[in-house]
């Protein structure tokens, strides 16, 4: 869409060259302003289009004042569209090279030599939670007997679970020098380690 802004004068001239190109203006696209002296054509088509540039070339006493590319105007909502459409557009280039960033440290961090000792210590340290888990289920049955054996109240589970680890820790320390064994009261997480 555009609009052509002419001398009044030369409004006869125009409207007759567009007539013999076979081009007809509705009376909505042609406006006269009087007080400026000029007369304004606004053009939807492409085909009135290129009638009027034509007429233009062939016609240089025909005084253009002006020509106006006019452009649709965007409403609220096709605006915010538009926005909403190019923040989404950024922002999933941004994903992407962070994606591609972390998996490159990745590649770089990852030596196949420190994954295969992290295997063969995670499997170290499920048997020795596996074990110490034992430990502390059979010194759980060894102290509910002995409360039984001497008439007592036997504790609740919980409490014969803090009693077993406590037990099977001292054991431990005995046994190795120092090293001990940790659980949680849930039995849980339990696990070998060095006392500090």
């Amino acid at each position: 869409m555009a609009t052509f802004k002419f001398a009044l004068e030369d409004k006869a001239a125009f409207l007759n060259r567009l007539e013999k190109a076979g081009v007809a203006l509705d009376t909505d696209q042609a406006v006269d302003n009087k007080l400026e002296g000029t007369f304004e054509v606004t053009i939807d088509e492409p085909k009135q289009l290129e009638a009027v540039k034509t007429i233009l070339k062939q016609s240089p006493k025909i005084n253009t004042i002006k020509e106006m590319e006019t452009k649709k105007k965007l409403t609220k909502s096709e605006l915010k569209e538009m926005v909403r459409q190019e923040l989404q557009s950024v922002l999933a280039e941004k994903k992407k090279m962070k994606d591609e960033d972390k998996k490159e440290k990745m590649d770089e961090a990852i030596d196949p030599e420190i994954i295969n000792s992290i295997g063969g210590l995670a499997a170290i340290i499920g048997a020795g939670a596996g074990i110490a888990k034992l430990m502390i289920n059979s010194a759980k049955k060894e102290i509910a007997d002995r409360f039984r054996k001497a008439g007592k109240p036997v504790p609740s589970d919980k409490e014969l679970e803090k009693l077993a680890a406590i037990a099977v820790k001292g054991g431990v320390d005995k046994t190795t020098g120092g090293a001990s064994v940790s659980a949680s009261t849930t039995g849980q997480g339990g696990g070998l380690g060095q006392n500090a």
